[in-house]
């Protein structure tokens, strides 16, 4: 806990652990709720060493319940010897029969049928020991009043009741052992050196300026609480209305003081920095202007330049193209020849492949042949004396083929051929290599001729053959096919000639060509090299180019950007110095501010402007005077604005005007509520039987609102449901009571679950959004709230004010005698609210979008065109606005004609309004009084059927005065008939209309007063609304008619005279 412990505090710790600390003691603590009674008792228990017991009300707390936390409590005093402090308050009694109980333990400590027979036969057998003990018999009896003598031992009951109100006279009647069996500490007013202690406590950490503005705001905290205690105690004796500051509500300005101060100065330093952001990108702007434009000119030279030099290298370039053209023509023809070439040479290479690959089968059969060739067989067949016959013509073939020149006389004899097949191995390897000789062209034609005819026998064949001499077979075979490989070799060899030929004119057209494409690319090169120098030249051309239409269309969005605005700039800077100044003079403004909403809401228009002007603001100005509190010694002059209005601080003019939009009535103390509402720490407490608060605030939180009533089953789920989605929530029509398993809700006790906010609910804790808003609202005219509600939140008094109604009421009569000037009225004042929230949109979206800007702002065009018609649309509203107020000023002045009926009306409701200080009984809603008044403005009930005027009139009034009254029927009719005719207003018969009008509203609302008057009250009223008609008109000093009504003496009576 948080606490400073002041003198007093200290005192009451001291008696409540004297009280405690003695065998069977209990203490009742009474003081106004706020006062720490809880806190100090739970101090007072922990000093002595005790645990502290509450219980925690929920929506189903009852007896049982009760009962069952008696228990708990009952076995650890009587059985565990554990010291228990068990603190009551008056906001836990759920139920009266709570008080049953508590009477019981407090006045013996035992409670019949508070446990069941075995859960008693339970504790008899656990203290039976310790009654051994101690000496005495374990009888049942003596066991149980030995557990009980324990229980008041240990077990202490601190009541902590509010002396507010009957709840503690008729609660101490009933149950009397709530007095005679404690010891009773009064928690009084704390005195003026335990505030300004607490006061220097709690600021200590906030940054106040001086020694001397910190003493001064010290020294506020306490003088404005005591001050106004005074004024509550006037209110109560005047108004009869009830108003309660706890040291609870002291506490609740220092918090609300703090947070408020450091909220503003958040909220200053950021405008200060949008503003500025605003005046920098302007300033930086219009500095670039001049370099721009130098620049330019730059640019505008080398561009020039640039040109120059692009259109000097365009001829050499043109005639760089033309040879390099010549060029690729002479190569592209030498090209196209080449390539004919070498698509003949191709085709020739290809008839000759053919054909050596016809003669390929006779090769391989030719190399079978001698692959079949054995050794043995060429032995054998050389051994031959004589061959057989055809034999010796293959030999013959072989010799002619294998003679190295094939020219003069050939020996094919049998014997040459014996030695010719000598080496076998030499012999074959011969063979096999003679197709290489073919090929290789060193094989004389000759040799084929001589075995021409040899081939050609009958016998010559390989199937013969076979059947002489397997080896003369197998050389059979490789004759006869290499002969055929011979001959298409022999056929190819032209062809391959001619194709060497055509290769060696190919090659020799492939190097013409790669000439020509080589002095083709040499001039395509220079081409390129040209043409990429025109290029880079043409690049850096367009570049500067480029370059100059930047820099100039920079130059032009920066006067662009100058030039919407620069009538913005001034007004910027002017406003960075009065925020600057404002800083240093937020201590003293936040401090009327928070006084304000912190205290202000309860009391109506006068004594708002009574404590805010001569309470208030003298003593933060450094003169006060008047009071008896001992800070008025050290009243000192706070840095605070010239003509501070806590109005200023709470709220603006665009946010007032979407008030009004809202429903909410536009005279000062409406306002001033609604800056109340929005801004308090505490939820709000709506004193509306005129349902003005509920209807604005439906409006004002229509998204998400949840609305419910005490008493409905659903209320603690809608709540619930409002707390964890951060949505708002009404409660409407509460009572005087507020249910106590609210507390925790409406007390904002919320506790720190790892990362999360929760707060307790009935029997469940609830995850606690800080987006979450609670608003409560009660019809009753007069409501006397104890201290504890009056603590835990804000009251504001949205009864409707003498000044607010006659607005209502003059609205109310020019709409019924002059409907168009009343819907000119009605739409002027629509569109003024929204030109005011359209001209502050229009404002943060522009220095929002100059802060957001990124890079270069001149650069920036959609930023530039959204600026030009943000500003564009601002003039606009702005001139829309002076016509509309010239246009307000006169359908003001035409309505003004109309302020004396809605001047009585509003004499008459507030009349009525004071009725209930003669009796209670006397209410009177603020819907019936308006269908009374538009009744006698029309002349006929709203939303009536048609009936009978002239049969009604001879019920009411006798036969002359109806003549009377329906002659001035008739001219007040033709009056208005004439009133509403046109601009040319016959004043004379306006005149008329409306003292008959005042005469018949005053006739007709004290009839409807009337009827539920008793007879001794009626002379009362009607002297009454004598003395306030004449009053009002001047007649009777205010002085005199107070007198006259209450008998209260005057400050200053005037001596007596001689007479």
């Amino acid at each position: 806990m948080n606490l400073v412990l002041f003198e007093d505090a200290m005192r009451h710790i001291a008696r409540i652990s004297r009280i405690i600390e003695a065998p069977g003691g209990h203490a009742l603590l009474v003081g106004v709720g706020g006062s720490g009674k809880q806190s100090l008792a739970r101090l007072a228990t922990f000093v002595s060493g005790y645990s502290t017991f509450q219980v925690v009300i929920t929506a189903r707390y009852s007896v049982n319940d009760l009962k069952a936390d008696l228990q708990v409590m009952y076995r650890k005093a009587g059985l565990k010897a554990e010291g228990i402090s068990f603190i009551f308050t008056d906001q836990q009694i759920a139920d009266e029969r709570f008080l049953v109980f508590m009477n019981d333990l407090l006045s013996s400590g035992n409670i019949p049928g508070l446990f069941a027979s075995e859960d008693m036969d339970d504790i008899i057998n656990s203290v039976r020991p310790a009654v051994k003990r101690a000496g005495l018999a374990d009888t049942r009896g003596s066991c149980w009043e030995y557990f009980i003598q324990q229980v008041v031992a240990n077990l202490h009951v601190i009541l902590c009741f509010s002396p507010i109100g009957d709840p503690i006279k008729v609660r101490t009647r009933r149950f009397p052992a709530l007095v005679n069996c404690v010891v009773i500490d009064w928690f009084q007013p704390w005195p003026e050196e335990a505030l300004i202690s607490v006061s220097n406590r709690f600021l200590v950490d906030v940054d106040l300026g001086d020694q001397e503005a910190r003493n001064a705001v010290t020294n506020f905290m306490p003088y404005s609480f005591l001050a106004v205690n005074e004024k509550s105690e006037d209110y109560a004796r005047m108004e009869r209305r009830f108003n309660y500051t706890t040291p609870k509500s002291f506490l609740e300005l220092i918090a609300l003081y703090k947070s408020m101060l450091a909220d503003r100065r958040k909220q200053t330093d950021t405008a200060i920095t949008r503003l500025s952001n605003g005046v920098l990108k302007l300033e930086s702007t219009a500095k670039s202007v001049g370099q721009l434009e130098d620049d330019l000119k730059i640019k505008s030279v080398e561009v020039e330049e640039k040109k120059a030099a692009c259109d000097a290298m365009i001829p050499k370039l043109e005639e760089e193209k033309a040879k390099a053209t010549e060029e690729a023509a002479k190569a592209n023809v030498i090209a196209a020849d080449a390539t004919q070439k070498e698509i003949g040479v191709k085709e020739l290479k290809a008839g000759i492949e053919k054909d050596l690959a016809a003669a390929e089968p006779a090769l391989v059969k030719a190399s079978a042949a001698l692959d079949g060739l054995d050794k043995k067989d060429l032995g054998e067949l050389k051994s031959l004396g004589k061959p057989p016959a055809g034999v010796d013509d293959v030999t013959g073939a072989v010799m002619y083929m294998l003679h190295p020149s094939g020219k003069g006389k050939i020996d094919t004899s049998w014997k040459a051929a014996q030695i010719m097949m000598k080496d076998v191995n030499a012999f074959l390897n011969t063979l096999m290599g003679y197709k290489d000789r073919i090929d290789a062209g060193t094989v004389p034609k000759n040799n084929f001729k001589l075995l021409e005819p040899l081939v050609e026998k009958e016998w010559f064949n390989v199937d013969t053959m076979r059947k002489k001499s397997n080896a003369a077979a197998g050389l059979c075979d490789f004759v006869l096919n290499i002969k055929v490989y011979w001959d298409i070799n022999e056929n190819v060899e032209p062809m391959r000639l001619k194709a060497l030929e055509a290769t060696e004119t190919l090659e020799n057209a492939i190097a013409a060509k790669t000439a020509a494409l080589d002095a083709k690319a040499r001039a395509e090169a220079t081409v390129a090299e040209l043409t990429s120098q025109f290029n880079a030249a043409v690049k850096e051309k367009e570049d500067v180019i480029a370059e100059a239409n930047m820099c100039e269309r920079k130059l032009g969005l920066a006067q662009r950007l100058i030039n919407a605005l620069s009538s913005e700039g001034a007004r910027w800077k002017q406003g960075i110095e009065d925020l600057n100044s404002t800083l240093d003079l937020l201590v003293g403004d936040v401090l009327l501010a928070a006084a304000f909403v912190s205290y202000i809401g309860c009391f109506n228009k006068r004594f708002r402007l009574d404590l805010m002007n001569n309470v208030f603001l003298p003593y933060m100005k450094g003169h006060a005077s008047g009071a008896s509190f001992t800070t008025l010694k050290n009243a000192v002059a706070l840095p605070m604005s010239e003509g501070a209005d806590p109005l200023k601080i709470l709220t603006n003019d665009a946010e007032i005007a979407s008030w009004n939009n809202e429903s909410l009535p536009s005279d000062k103390v409406s306002v001033q509520n609604g800056a109340i509402v929005t801004n308090c720490a505490r939820w709000p407490l709506m004193i509306d039987p005129q349902l003005q608060g509920i209807k604005w605030i439906k409006k004002h939180e229509e998204d998400g609102l949840k609305v419910c009533r005490l008493g409905q089953k659903s209320t603690l789920q809608v709540i619930g449901s409002g707390i964890e989605n951060g949505s708002p929530v009404l409660i409407e029509n509460i009572q005087l009571q507020v249910d106590a398993v609210l507390n925790p809700v409406i007390g904002r006790q919320t506790v720190k679950r790892g990362r999360n906010l929760v707060v307790k609910l009935g029997d469940k804790e609830i995850d606690y959004s800080p987006k979450f808003r609670l608003y409560l609202q009660t019809k009753l005219a007069n409501p006397h709230y104890p201290p504890e509600i009056q603590a835990e939140t804000t009251l504001v008094n949205f009864m409707v004010t003498e000044d607010g109604l006659e607005d209502q009421l003059l609205s109310l009569t020019v709409s019924k005698e002059r409907p168009d000037l009343s819907q000119q009225a009605t739409a002027l004042l629509m569109q003024q609210n929204a030109f005011k929230i359209k001209i502050k949109e229009l404002e943060d979206g522009i220095l929002m979008q100059l802060a957001t800007a990124e890079g270069d702002v001149t650069e920036n065009i959609e930023l530039i065109e959204n600026l030009e018609d943000s500003k564009r649309v601002s003039i606009d509203v702005a001139e829309k606005m002076v016509i509309a107020k010239e246009t307000q000023i006169k359908i003001e002045k035409a309505s003004e004609l109309y302020r004396p009926v809605a001047n009585r009306g509003s004499l008459m409701f507030f009349l009525l309004s004071d009725l209930f200080k003669i009796h209670s009984f006397h209410h009177y809603s603020l819907a019936s009084f308006n269908i009374v008044f538009e009744r006698a403005v029309t002349g006929k009930r709203p939303n009536a059927l048609e009936w009978d005027s002239e049969a009604a009139m001879k019920e009411i009034l006798p036969e002359k005065k109806r003549e009377s009254f329906c002659d001035a029927l008739l001219a007040a009719e033709a009056a208005a008939a004439a009133a509403a005719g046109g601009d040319d207003i016959d004043l004379d018969a306006l005149q008329t209309r409306l003292n008959f009008l005042v005469d018949r509203i005053t006739f007709n609302v004290f009839g409807y007063a009337r009827r539920g008057l008793l007879e001794k009250h009626k002379l009362i009223v009607a002297t009454m609304l004598m003395l306030r008609v004449k009053q009002r008109m001047g007649q009777i000093p205010a002085d005199e008619a107070e007198y006259l009504t209450t008998g209260r003496a005057l400050p200053n009576p005037p001596q007596m005279t001689t007479k």
